[in-house]
């Protein structure tokens, strides 16, 4: 469980940190750079939307457990 939830923290960083990434490329006209953080806002997310499910699956298995 922390395990998760320390995870999540890191997406979210990383989602914060790709953002902030994106808007200083565009700003220097540095598209390269700006295409590159795009893409790891993408996977961060794609991340942090499956380590969602995963965890919606668990928390679900153990209430439905006797």
């Amino acid at each position: 469980m922390k395990r998760r939830i320390a995870l999540n923290v890191f997406y979210t960083v990383g989602i914060i940190v790709s953002v902030l990434g994106i808007k200083w490329a565009f700003q220097n006209h540095n598209y390269a750079v700006g295409a590159l953080f795009i893409a790891t806002t993408i996977f961060f997310f794609y991340l942090k939307i499956k380590l969602t499910k995963e965890f919606r699956q668990e928390i679900k298995n153990r209430t439905n457990q006797p």
